[in-house]
C-alpha cells in the first residue's frame, strides 16, 4: 500500500502515514480557529498501524485543552503542527498541512460549521493568485 511522508516545517519531526484516511474533517469549532490561528483545522484520520514516526517524537510537545476533548500536539522547535493520537489511541490525527503529496480520503466533513466566522465564508469567491499579488 502507497505511504505518504509528513514533517513539520523544520524537518525535526518526521513521520511516515498509510494513504489512505477514512476521514478528513475541517473544523470550524471556536477552540479549532484558536489553536490554528486560521478559519478551520484540516485534519485526516488514519488507524493508529498505518502510522509510524520516522525521527523527532521526543520533540513534540502537546497542549490538552482543559475540560475538552481537543488536544493540539507541535514540534517544540517551530511549532508546526504534528499527528496525536486519538483519545482512545485507536486512530492518529493527522494535520493534512504537515502531509506531503495527495492524501486518498475516504470521507471529507465540515464540523461546526455554525462557528466558522463570517470572513471565512465564500472564500472560493475571493480573487486567488499563484503567489504573492502583483
Amino acid at each position: 500500500m502507497q505511504k505518504l511522508k509528513g514533517s513539520c516545517l523544520c524537518g525535526k519531526v518526521a513521520f511516515e502515514v498509510v494513504n489512505a484516511f477514512a476521514k478528513l474533517f475541517l473544523c470550524s469549532c471556536d477552540q479549532c480557529r484558536q489553536i490554528t490561528g486560521s478559519a478551520f483545522a484540516s485534519n485526516l484520520f488514519v488507524a493508529v498501524d498505518g502510522f509510524d514516526w520516522l525521527r523527532g517524537a521526543d520533540e513534540i510537545v502537546t497542549y490538552q485543552v482543559p475540560g475538552r476533548d481537543i488536544s493540539k500536539s507541535f514540534c517544540r522547535v517551530c511549532g508546526s503542527g504534528v499527528p496525536y493520537s486519538s483519545g482512545d489511541g485507536s486512530k492518529m490525527i493527522v494535520p493534512a498541512g504537515a502531509v506531503r503529496g495527495e492524501p486518498d480520503v475516504a470521507d471529507k466533513i465540515r464540523i461546526f460549521a455554525a462557528e466558522l466566522p463570517s470572513w471565512a465564508s465564500n472564500l472560493e469567491q475571493i480573487d486567488a493568485h499563484e503567489g504573492f499579488p502583483p
